[in-house]
């Protein structure tokens, strides 16, 4: 909510390190570049250990200050149930009549409608299928919510509480009538002065104690908070907690804002006033940011890294603040946005909605100084669940490592598991996330690494690890394997090293030499180069049948054996070449520029993989096109020459199969757009099919781990793309079924 003459000082940060964070058990690290014109990059280095958990998560950050309409009912719950709300704040700010002032210092119509909003949006959130907790803000009923006049009277005036104690008594007996629970927050931003004039000193200690101790008389069960304070320095906070035990009117909630003031990371904030706290000897006594999110900063990166943050914090509740569509226009704070009277997901919503599906246990995680993660793992639902954010603008390349598998043996099968990271995209309309990597992945000493492009500095991602379905055994090549289907060719100085015990087959072959390349040509839809990660190993440019270079850091603090370099995704089935060349640049903290090749690893295919062409419509497999599809035919580079295309908006295909799985081929190219696919009806995500180069045959999406059955696929239209595309169009050219 604005703060009027409240200073926003520059938000805390201890400044961004460039150098990767070490992850724990010696984890492998995979650098890549960002996009281009920027330079070669250490990626953002993460780890989640899915063997170390810390604790059910509570939901903590989803909560909203306004999120509902005046009458509570508006959003829908399709919009406010997945979220789980933990907490909704409001009081009827800024309806017409003005409240207590309004009407004269008395309970008249203004102060009625105030709290008839008020009590109505309770009702909603307290009762099923909600259970989230209510603050009632009685400075909102009173009127003191920035439209209150300059001679507006404020509580407890000339030491005076009559009145004031007359206001909480109509309160809390409306309260009761109603028959909800609330919890009771005196007085919003009372260090601020264009909420309660007379600041912080005796008139307010009046009316806070007052407050609190009415309340209580009245309702001996009653939860209060307080004091909702915004842009204090921790001194206040202490010195606020210190005169509040003396008073004896400690509140059950100890609620502040992170909106910008003073130290904003959830984790270190809560641990100073808890050390305030401690300091007094005062216990029992949770801790709430009722507001949090600072003002032109509200996008999805920023709301998802709250999240992580608060779910990593010692904080009970928190709510995100209100700055843009004050005050019950029914939006959630405005990440939902409102167009044509409808209201649509933001990115920010499938942030929120992504924070939700971390159920079961939250696992031990590790970020970086601006990246943070968080994860759970769910053995009910068997998945894993991270969600990623940088609270800085990064938009480099972020290696996950997951570790801890055996702890989780449902989530993988064969000795491979699932991965399907998606993009939240910072856009007022999102239709749903956009799958950026999805593929199955070689479980290693029970653990993964996951490397993606990071891509838009407001952006956020979520990570959802699935078991496969069945699949077979995984394709190993040593670095001397220099012929057959799958080898390595040379080309070049490249020495040979023999004889070393903890490498593939004992060897390996490294170079330092620019302008030195080593290629591997196998036959397949994945691949993942093996080296070694060490202190004296320096950047390799890595690309995939000619296309452009990524770039791999292979330092590491400590030696990493037979580690993880790189790995591909999105590559259609067939004969591919990867080619490595040393780039002569290293780390800042390597001794040396060697790049050491040991090993690549061809992933296992599908078992009892069948094609399905895009023109096969009828049978056990088929696809079923809705209006406007086009046909392509006599295209050479297409699966039986043959693609459905389409560029209407909201135009489907869907592809009905029998198995435990499916991949949707198509086309990427220059001029294509984005699509969203959702499986037996369920949630829509999005598939961005543009590319810089020509794709036929490429891996567009794939669906895995469903129960053995009959299945349905809906690809739809969006009629979207991304912003290089020079069109819309979707194009479909066959599936594989597992």
């Amino acid at each position: 909510m604005t703060k009027g003459t409240i200073s926003l000082p520059t938000r805390f940060r201890t400044g961004r390190s460039a150098a990767a964070v070490a992850l724990a058990a010696a984890l492998a690290v995979t650098a890549l570049v960002p996009t281009a014109g920027h330079a070669a990059t250490t990626a953002e280095s993460l780890s989640v250990n899915l063997a170390s958990t810390t604790g059910a998560p509570t939901g903590v950050g989803e909560g909203f200050l306004y999120g509902l309409s005046q009458d509570g009912s508006s959003p829908a719950d399709n919009y406010l149930q997945p979220l789980g709300p933990t907490l909704m704040r409001g009081g009827g700010a800024r309806i017409a009549g003005d409240g207590w002032i309004g009407d004269g210092y008395t309970d008249g119509s203004g102060f009625q409608a105030r709290i008839n909003s008020a009590l109505a949006q309770a009702k909603r959130m307290t009762q099923s299928p909600y259970h989230a907790e209510y603050v009632l803000m009685l400075s909102d009923l009173w009127g003191a919510d920035l439209t209150q006049t300059s001679s507006a009277l404020y509580p407890c005036n000339n030491n005076d509480c009559s009145n004031w104690i007359t206001f909480i008594q109509d309160v809390v007996a409306a309260v009761k009538a109603a028959g909800v629970t609330v919890t009771y927050e005196p007085y919003n931003e009372p260090n601020g002065t264009n909420f309660f004039a007379p600041g912080i000193g005796t008139q307010y200690w009046e009316m806070w104690n007052s407050a609190v101790k009415e309340i209580r008389s009245l309702d001996s069960s009653a939860k209060i908070d307080g004091p909702a304070y915004a842009g204090a320095s921790n001194s206040a906070y202490a010195s606020w907690l210190t005169t509040a035990k003396a008073d004896g009117t400690l509140p059950n909630v100890f609620s502040f804002h992170l909106e910008g003031g003073g130290q904003d990371d959830p984790v270190l904030a809560a641990q100073e006033v808890q050390a305030d706290m401690t300091a007094d000897g005062i216990t029992g006594v949770t801790l709430s940011a009722n507001e949090f999110l600072p003002q032109n900063q509200e996008n999805a990166a920023l709301n998802a890294w709250y999240l992580d943050r608060f779910a990593q914090s010692t904080f009970a509740t928190a709510a995100r603040g209100e700055w843009d569509n004050c005050c019950a226009s029914g939006d959630e704070g405005t990440i939902l946005t409102s167009s044509g009277g409808d209201l649509i997901p933001s990115g920010q919503w499938w942030a929120y909605r992504a924070y939700a599906d971390l159920t079961g246990q939250l696992v031990s995680t590790t970020g970086t100084s601006t990246t943070a993660v968080t994860a759970s793992v769910d053995s009910s639902k068997a998945r894993a669940v991270a969600l990623i954010a940088d609270d800085s603008g990064y938009e480099g390349p972020i290696s996950l490592a997951i570790s801890g598998f055996g702890s989780a043996a449902y989530l993988a099968s064969g000795g491979v598991t699932h991965v399907e990271v998606d993009r939240i995209h910072d856009q007022s309309e999102w239709s749903s996330p956009q799958t950026v990597f999805s593929a199955n992945e070689t479980v290693s000493n029970g653990q993964i690494t996951v490397p993606f492009e990071g891509a838009g500095a407001n952006d956020a991602y979520v990570v959802y690890v699935t078991a496969p379905g069945s699949v077979t055994a995984d394709t190993t090549t040593d670095d001397a394997t220099t012929s057959g289907t799958d080898h390595f060719a040379y080309s070049g100085t490249w020495g040979t090293a023999t004889g070393i015990s903890d490498l593939y087959s004992g060897t390996a072959h490294w170079s330092t030499t620019t302008g030195s390349s080593a290629t591997y040509t196998f036959t397949g839809s994945q691949v993942a180069i093996h080296g070694v990660k060490d202190v004296d190993q320096g950047i390799a440019g890595i690309s995939v049948d000619g296309g452009p270079v990524t770039y791999v850091d292979d330092y590491s603090p400590s030696r990493q054996a037979q580690a993880t370099l790189w790995s591909s995704y999105g590559l259609s089935s067939g004969t591919h070449t990867v080619t490595i060349t040393p780039t002569g640049t290293k780390n800042s903290s390597s001794s040396n520029d060697i790049i050491a090749l040991d090993d690549a690893v061809v992933n296992g295919t599908s078992v009892g993989t069948t094609a399905i062409d895009d023109g096969t419509t009828s049978g056990t497999d088929h696809f079923t096109y809705g209006s406007n599809w086009g046909t392509a035919t006599g295209v050479s580079d297409l699966y039986d020459g043959t693609a459905h295309w389409n560029s209407t908006a909201a135009s489907t295909a869907t592809f009905t199969f029998t198995g435990t799985g499916a991949t949707i081929y198509g086309v990427k190219d220059v001029d294509q757009g984005i699509a969203t696919y959702s499986v037996d009806g369920g949630t829509a995500r999005s598939v961005d099919d543009y590319a810089k180069t020509r794709v036929a045959g490429a891996g567009l999406f794939t669906v895995s781990g469903l129960s053995q059955g009959t299945h349905t696929i809906t690809i739809t239209v969006t009629g979207t793309k991304n912003t290089s595309s020079s069109n819309d169009i979707v194009a479909l050219d066959y599936a594989l079924v597992s």
